[in-house]
């Protein structure tokens, strides 16, 4: 056994930042490089935060997948984007009301079909 099969931090009872929707949020997504850091900048209105499974099939954990929080918001344009918080994201309230903790809902798309606009 690995630690990643036991890590708190990838098990499904992990508690997150919840976020309303509704609020207006700047989202700040970094991706570390060798020499350097990848940054983007999201804006848009929360329309629904989630707990999804991801396709991993080597993360071995909850019914042996890895489980991603995600924040559908949408942009000011219309378009909808679903962001991965990880680590490297930072999450900043423009307006709205202010984010408690909490446990993400937990969404499987095979079984509700309504559940997630991936």
């Amino acid at each position: 056994m690995n630690e990643g099969q036991l890590s708190t931090g990838l098990h499904v009872s992990q508690t997150t930042v919840l976020y309303a929707p509704g609020t207006v949020v700047r989202v700040t997504q970094q991706i570390p490089q060798r020499d350097d850091v990848y940054s983007i900048v999201v804006s848009g209105t929360v329309v629904r935060q989630e707990r999804q499974e991801s396709g991993s099939w080597f993360a071995r954990n909850q019914d042996g997948r890895l489980w991603l929080d995600r924040l559908i918001i949408e942009k000011a344009d219309g378009e909808k984007s679903v962001l991965n918080l990880d680590e490297f994201t930072s999450v900043e309230v423009v307006s709205g009301p202010r984010p408690g903790a909490g446990d993400a809902p937990l969404v499987r798309p095979n079984a509700d079909r309504d559940s997630s606009l991936t």
